[in-house]
């Protein structure tokens, strides 16, 4: 029961910060919709490591460098944004 509660916030997550990032809105919920993204990667790479999927793992720890590297690349944004507001 806990691997599909954790599946599924894995998914209900990585859809949302989908939705988030194609909705483009500001470059603030751009770097927390990255953010969450990382959330979902940790979540579904443990679920790779607890059912033995190398390449669910390896999928997901390559989209955690991206997303860290979106979080990266948008922070100055939000930081240009925010003090412009």
């Amino acid at each position: 029961m806990g691997l599909e509660i954790l599946r599924a916030a894995a998914a209900a997550i990585t859809i949302i910060a989908a939705a988030k990032v194609a909705a483009n809105l500001t470059a603030r919920i751009t770097v927390w919709t990255f953010a969450i993204f990382i959330t979902a990667s940790i979540f579904w790479s443990a679920d790779g490591v607890l059912e033995a999927k190398t390449s669910l793992v390896v999928q997901n720890a390559v989209l955690l460098v991206i997303n860290v590297l979106g979080v990266w690349r948008w922070l100055p944004r939000a930081g240009k944004e925010a003090r412009a507001a």
